[in-house]
């Protein structure tokens, strides 16, 4: 299984929004072949500002399917407004070696 984090560091009053955003748009990628689950993570401390958007994968192939689809190019048309972001979202990419 792979999991795919996006790091989203958000500024002051735009939390909201981005949640809705999210909430909008997680419909087409619950449809995709290979897909297993996706969590938005909010900041639970006020020592970060980093929201956390993680999807879960049978395969890194699967993964890349969606990168590579259309519905991953519509689900990410009608870009946010730059200035809900402080930098540019990171992405990390892991395999799952252990769970329980």
């Amino acid at each position: 299984m792979i999991v795919v984090a996006n790091r989203f560091r958000i500024a002051d009053g735009y939390e909201e929004e981005f949640v809705e955003r999210f909430a909008e748009n997680s419909g087409s990628v619950a449809d995709f072949d290979g897909f297993v689950s996706f969590e938005l993570l909010r900041p639970a401390t006020d020592d970060t500002d980093t929201f956390v958007a993680m999807t879960h994968w049978e395969s890194m192939e699967a993964f890349e399917n969606w990168t590579d689809s259309e519905a991953f190019e519509r689900s990410h048309a009608g870009d946010a407004p730059r200035e809900m972001f402080e930098g540019h979202p990171e992405l990390e990419i892991h395999e799952v070696a252990a769970d329980r």
